[in-house]
This record gives structure tokens, C-alpha cells and sequence, in this order.
């Protein structure tokens, strides 16, 4: 009796959701019949002489509605027609421009700004500025605070009280500088501005420009200056001896001497003369520090020579192949061969392949 009565509530249930299906598909149906016929009826009607003089005048809204049309097809026919929406200027309206701020008058004619400069710069109309008159109390504080805080205080335009303060030529006032003690003063111009700025515990940036503006002068340079007596020991001591006595880095004497194209000093038991073929033979053949000995060289020398030269490195360890051990490779398996010649069986297969011989296949 339960599941008879469960069964008949399921069916009756689903009777009626389909009739509501039903009917909501013919209410959506209808909605979009309405709007399809109102869109056709609008694209097959013609535009008259009479409606396109009208655009532009009302709101798309209020057009769409008095011409029977959508919206959408009002603003796309006055947009095609580059027909603005917006009401024309009529004399009176330009006689009002530069009266008042722009502002107000777009208020007042319910037009937007943008407009209303557009409108006034086409006619050549200067701009309507609000002139506050300067008190003397107003003009005490120009140069002695902030001038953002002049602004906020006297309601003048920002712009206007940094005019004013430089037509009066006061300098611009700085909080920051009023800090400075006498003994942070001293220390100016006596190290460099960066040593200065370590020790008092301040920006660089900010030793800098209360130094000039002090009109104390950079007694310690960061770019070092050069005499013509330093000058003259380039090239006869090496770059770090120079460097060394005259208190700058090893690179500012090493670049100020390849600029001059000065010759290097050469340290003392060195060759100055140039490499020779029997010399250049020498390298690779032996250790580096040999062929120094030989040659009466630097061992720095000997490397960069080579080194310029594309000459690897000798190495004990590394044996050239000879005829006879080509002549074996591919005859039998790699690891045998290597075994055979005591090398290792990567170099044993790079050898092989280097030669374009193909590896050995048993029959």
C-alpha cells in the first residue's frame, strides 16, 4: 500500500514539473519572438530625414522609444551618423566661458567638464583662476615651512605658493639640515663623503648636499687626480707598487697606464724579449713552471702565452696513440682493447669514434 501510494506521488510530481517546463518554454518563447520581431521591424524600417535630425537632441532611450526602435539600433545609427550627444553651443553659452572655473559652468550649462575646456580653448578663452590675496602674515611663512603646509594653512594652490615663495627668491626651507651638529659640520671636505657619511651614521646623498651647500669644497676626490710626477712612475714600478704609494686601488693605476699606452714593468729577472719559435715549441711539452726556467721567464708569462696560443696543458697522465694502437681498435671489443693498452675504456671508445671506426660485432 506504501510504495502504491510513493509511486502515484512520483508520477504526479513529474506530471507536473513537466507542464511547468512547458510553460516557461513558451513564456521564453514568446520573449524571444517579441524581441525578434521588434529587431527585424526596426532593421526593415527605413531611417527618415526626420529621425536622424533628431539624434543627439534626447537620450538614445527616449528616441528608441518615441521612434518605435531598440536602443541599441538608436546609438548605432548616431554613432554612424558621428552625431554626438550633446546639445549645441548657443551664444550665450560662450559668453558665460572664462567667467568662472570650468567646473561651475559645466554645472551650470549640465554639460561635462571636458567640454566645457574643449569649448573654451577652441575660442582661445584664458582660464578663470580664483585669486586669493596674500596677507603679510601669508608671505612670513614662505621659505620658513613646508610649502605643503602653507597650502593647507592659507588654502592657496600648491602650485601658487611655491610661485610665490620663488618670485620672493626664499630658498625651499629643509627640516632635515636643521639637525646637523657643528662636529658633523667640521668633518666636511676633510675625508670623502662616503667615510663622512659612515661615521656620522648618514646617507651619502645627504653628506653630499650639505657639503655644497655649505660651498665647502671635495678636498678628498673619489676619482683620483693625476700629477704629472705620478704620471711619470707609471710603468716603472709595477701597477701595485704605484697603487701602493700613492694610496688608490691597484685597477685606477693599471687603467690610467694602459690609457697613456705605458708600457708594464716587468718585475726584475724576468725576459723582455719577445718569444722565439724554439720558446713557443717549448710550451706544452713540459710544465709551465719548466719551460719558465728555461726560458728565463714569469710563470704567469709562460701561461698567457699558451693560453693565447690554444695550447692545452701538459699531462703526464695523457699518452698519445701510436699507428699500432689505431690498428687494434674495432678488432676487438672496446673493454678489451682498453685492457689491452691500459687506457680507460672511454677513451678507448672516443678514440674509436673519433676515427669513424664502427665497434666490434661478434660473427
Amino acid at each position: 500500500m506504501f510504495q502504491n501510494n510513493s509511486r502515484r506521488a512520483f508520477a504526479l510530481g513529474v506530471k507536473l514539473r513537466k507542464q511547468l517546463d512547458g510553460e516557461i518554454m513558451g513564456m521564453n518563447r514568446s520573449f524571444r519572438d517579441k524581441a525578434l520581431t521588434k529587431r527585424n521591424a526596426s532593421n526593415q524600417h527605413p531611417w527618415s530625414i526626420e529621425e536622424e535630425q533628431l539624434l543627439g537632441t534626447k537620450s538614445d532611450r527616449a528616441l528608441a522609444k518615441k521612434f518605435g526602435r531598440t536602443i541599441i539600433a538608436v546609438a548605432a545609427r548616431r554613432h554612424r551618423k558621428h552625431i554626438r550627444f550633446l546639445k549645441p553651443w548657443r551664444p550665450e553659452d560662450d559668453k558665460v566661458l572664462g567667467t568662472r572655473p570650468d567646473s561651475q559652468i559645466a554645472m551650470l550649462l549640465k554639460r561635462p567638464v571636458y567640454n566645457v575646456c574643449w569649448r573654451r580653448l577652441k575660442l582661445g578663452i584664458p582660464c578663470h583662476y580664483v585669486h586669493l590675496p596674500w596677507a603679510e602674515h601669508e608671505l612670513d611663512m614662505l621659505g620658513a615651512k613646508p610649502d605643503e603646509e602653507i597650502a593647507r594653512l592659507t588654502r592657496h594652490p600648491l602650485k601658487a605658493v611655491r610661485a610665490k615663495r620663488q618670485e620672493l627668491g626664499r630658498p625651499k626651507p629643509d627640516q632635515v639640515m636643521d639637525y646637523w651638529s657643528p662636529e658633523e659640520d667640521k668633518l666636511l671636505g676633510t675625508m670623502p663623503d662616503a667615510e663622512v657619511a659612515r661615521r656620522i651614521k648618514r646617507n651619502a646623498v645627504a653628506v653630499l648636499k650639505r657639503r655644497l651647500r655649505l660651498g665647502i669644497p671635495n678636498r678628498t676626490p673619489a676619482r683620483h687626480v693625476w700629477t704629472p710626477e705620478q704620471i711619470a712612475l707609471l710603468g716603472t714600478l709595477p701597477d701595485t707598487d704605484v697603487a701602493r704609494r700613492l694610496g688608490c686601488p691597484a685597477y685606477v693605476a693599471s687603467f690610467k697606464r694602459r690609457s697613456l699606452k705605458i708600457p708594464r714593468a716587468r718585475k726584475p729577472g724576468t725576459n723582455p724579449n719577445p718569444w722565439t719559435p724554439a720558446e713557443i715549441q717549448l710550451l706544452g711539452t713540459r710544465p709551465d713552471e719548466e719551460v719558465a726556467r728555461q726560458t728565463g721567464r714569469s710563470v704567469e708569462a709562460v701561461i698567457q702565452r699558451r693560453e693565447f696560443l690554444h695550447i692545452p696543458k701538459p699531462n703526464p697522465k695523457l699518452r698519445d696513440w701510436t699507428a699500432g694502437e689505431d690498428k687494434l681498435l674495432g678488432t676487438k671489443p672496446d673493454s678489451e682493447i682498453a685492457r689491452q693498452l691500459k687506457r680507460t675504456l672511454s677513451a678507448t671508445a672516443h678514440r674509436r669514434a673519433r676515427l669513424k671506426i664502427p665497434a666490434w660485432r661478434p660473427r
